[in-house]
């Protein structure tokens, strides 16, 4: 069995809601995933492998046309709207299982980030590996804090959260701890080389906050020009 230091997975589905196509659109001339993919191959391990979890043929032969052979493609019962990643990366553990391969942790770069620094992703990866934690995820500081955040119950609003703080809603920032946010930049977690596991996060999640220049997430049109400029 050979055991490798990362997986890193770059999850690729076909449907797309928002933008049709929208893993492989064109962003400068290259299909958007493409930038994932140089990434990837410029994180400096050098027991990786790099595997696209696609149910698509079409983006897998995009994949392979920047040096991204794909052994297995992701079924389309795991690969819907409502979908949870814990359900493609274990189907790429099962399966790289049964083709010899283990990982001791692993990577999830998702193509609708690209914008990334390769030293960013480096020193993250030695604070993750350095310390116990069971994963790291991208952060940064939410534009609203949690505090002036609310659900809708009916025609009334409802505080997301309870603080000690008199209507927190009604307080100035400066008061109010700061609060952050999921960047999708990157999130790596460990393996320990099983097969399958119950949770990507953990008990013990950890964090790197990155600067507001690599928040990015494509997810309607709007987005898109944005990421072009």
């Amino acid at each position: 069995m050979l055991k490798s230091e990362i997986l890193i997975i770059i999850p690729a589905r076909s449907g797309s809601k928002g933008i049709k196509n929208k893993n492989i659109i064109k962003i400068n001339k290259k299909p958007l995933i493409y930038y994932t993919i140089k990434i990837a191959k410029n994180f400096g391990s050098k027991k990786k492998i790099i595997f696209c979890s696609t149910d698509s043929v079409k983006i897998k032969k995009i994949c392979h046309q920047f040096g991204l052979n794909i052994p297995f493609l992701r079924p389309k019962k795991i690969s819907s709207d409502n979908s949870r990643d814990l359900e493609y990366v274990n189907h790429a553990l099962y399966n790289f299982k049964k083709k010899g391969n283990l990982f001791k942790y692993g990577l999830i770069l998702r193509p609708t980030s690209p914008k990334r620094d390769i030293k960013v992703l480096h020193k993250a990866f030695r604070k993750f590996k350095n310390n116990n934690y069971d994963s790291m995820r991208s952060i940064i500081e939410a534009p609203y804090p949690v505090y002036k955040l609310w659900f809708l119950k009916k025609d009334l609003l409802k505080s997301v959260i309870k603080s000690n703080i008199h209507e927190h809603y009604n307080a100035p920032r400066q008061i109010l701890r700061k609060t952050y946010a999921q960047s999708g930049n990157f999130e790596f977690f460990k393996i320990n080389y099983k097969n399958k596991i119950k949770s990507i996060s953990g008990k013990r999640i950890s964090y790197f906050v990155t600067s507001k220049n690599l928040e990015n997430d494509i997810d309607e049109k709007k987005d898109l020009k944005k990421i072009k400029f």
